[in-house]
């Protein structure tokens, strides 16, 4: 419905091992991945889903917790979204809204001015 940005099957199986993943007896719930962005210590969690199904059980939260994990493992000391409808969720959870120049500038050069994305940032 265009929440997410679009990404082939390929790019999807590229970067698997980004991906965090909630499911139930081999179904898959929730998921998002997690790009480093080791010089900056942040990191982007994107393609953060929750299926309709199980919306409001606490999966959203889960597979934040695991990407947060990750990210401190990593030793991140921040994580970052791009968000255009769901910033009141991430507000929730401790996230701060910031300006597009914060992003790393790997990102920076691929951020799409036309989705008008929120940049919101959580210190780990």
């Amino acid at each position: 419905d265009g929440t997410l940005v679009k990404r082939s099957r390929t790019e999807i199986e590229r970067d698997i091992g980004n991906y965090t993943i909630v499911e139930h007896d081999g179904v898959i719930f929730a998921c998002a991945a997690l790009y480093p962005f080791p010089e900056a210590r942040t990191g982007e969690m994107a393609a953060l889903t929750v299926s309709p199904q199980s919306q409001g059980q606490g999966d959203g939260e889960k597979v934040l917790k695991r990407v947060e994990a990750r990210a401190r493992a990593m030793g991140l000391q921040s994580i970052f979204v791009l968000t255009t409808r769901t910033m009141h969720w991430f507000l929730k959870r401790g996230f701060q809204v910031v300006d597009q120049e914060w992003l790393p500038e790997a990102r920076k050069k691929k951020y799409n001015w036309n989705r008008k994305s929120q940049v919101l940032v959580k210190k780990l």
